[in-house]
């Protein structure tokens, strides 16, 4: 099944929109982006998601009414490529979706991951195949159902010696070398989004300026790096409904742009310390995600992290902006081939297995 074109969509943990990508493939290694969009969320939507995240109430992606609504802003997205692209739906062979993460609990028992945007509806909307629910074959493996991108950056960007660093809500590590390792390091944007949403109602702190206005708090930063998960050992992945500002605790003594400076610091440190806990793995860094926009973040890393040499993806080939939205095409690729697209080193699963499900249009 070559020459296929795929739409890939992601909206990560930050919630802010939808990264589509429209992806040719030639083959699961041979793939080119012919077309990309973002569309934004509103600011009430993204209060509804991130209100739904922080309950921990629901406990399938049915007993949640953005499943539904969802879907509609998917298939917009979708159809608003398209055009972009010029041209049709019909032309298009799937969509493939990730979905809005509202929880994570893949050591619950059974473990389990909520990503809503149902992919019925979707297909219904826009005509075409759609595959969705990627991480929920991993679970049912026994693995932590994420992260998922590890063996898209192993087949993809190749190589050895070498790290990918997405930096999008949750910051997460890929290193390349004989054996793929990759986990989540914890909060990349979340934290930074949501508390400069709280306290100045924008959506993100551009460049990294207000928390560059501030001063870090060591007994904050002491207080915040001592949580359990940073340092465990991996498979180990994380979610906002953990790393939120009810996690953060009672801030509200400190000047608000100190908060910001220490919860940017803590993306640093906790990154950097994940890395050096890897034992320094030889290889340079290229970064995607939010985060490589994000001049502060970006010069303290390379601080940080003075034996490494820091990238974008933008030099392998791939604007660090839609890496994983052309990821989330490849898995659908990998899908309609019946491919194994987990890597069973990175979750923890017992075996490789093919992820996504699959939904096809209703017939009227």
């Amino acid at each position: 099944m070559s020459n296929k074109l795929i739409i890939g969509m992601m909206s990560g943990t930050s919630a802010d929109g939808i990264d589509a990508a429209l992806v040719r493939f030639d083959s699961v290694s041979s793939l080119e982006v012919i077309a990309t969009a973002f569309t934004p969320f509103s600011n009430a939507l993204r209060a509804q998601i991130n209100e739904t995240a922080l309950s921990k109430v629901i406990e399938s992606c049915e007993e949640s009414d953005l499943h539904e609504s969802l879907a509609h802003d998917y298939a917009t997205a979708a159809k608003n490529l398209a055009h972009k692209a010029g041209i049709d739906l019909a032309d298009v062979n799937a969509i493939a979706n990730h979905g809005q993460t509202v929880r994570h609990e893949p050591n619950a028992n059974p473990g389990y991951s909520l990503q809503l945007g149902n992919p019925q509806t979707i297909a219904d909307l826009c005509g075409t195949l759609t595959i969705g629910q990627f991480r929920q074959a991993d679970l049912k493996a026994g693995g932590q159902g994420a992260p998922l991108m590890p063996a898209f950056h192993s087949t993809v960007f190749g190589g050895e010696d070498r790290y990918l660093l997405n930096i999008g809500g949750i910051a997460n590590i890929t290193h390349l070398g004989e054996t793929v390792i990759g986990f989540d390091s914890g909060p990349g944007n979340t934290l930074l989004d949501q508390w400069i949403y709280k306290t100045k109602g924008k959506a993100y702190d551009k460049n990294g300026e207000w928390a560059a206005s501030g001063t870090v708090i060591p007994e904050l930063l002491e207080r915040l790096i001592a949580d359990p998960y940073f340092g465990a050992g991996f498979p180990k992945s994380t979610g906002p409904d953990f790393f939120n500002l009810a996690w953060l605790g009672d801030v509200q003594s400190y000047q608000p742009q100190d908060v910001q400076a220490t919860l940017l610091a803590l993306t640093v440190l906790s990154i950097a310390g994940e890395i050096k806990q890897l034992g320094n793995l030889p290889g340079e860094i290229y970064v995607c995600g939010g985060g490589a926009h994000n001049t502060l973040m970006m010069n303290n890393l390379k601080e940080a992290l003075p034996s490494h040499v820091i990238h974008t993806t933008d030099s392998l080939g791939i604007p660090a902006d839609w890496v994983e939205a052309v990821g989330f095409a490849w898995l659908g690729y990998c899908r309609l081939n019946s491919i194994d697209s987990n890597l069973p080193s990175v979750t923890g699963a017992r075996a490789s297995v093919v992820l996504g499900e699959v939904s096809f249009p209703t017939e009227s």
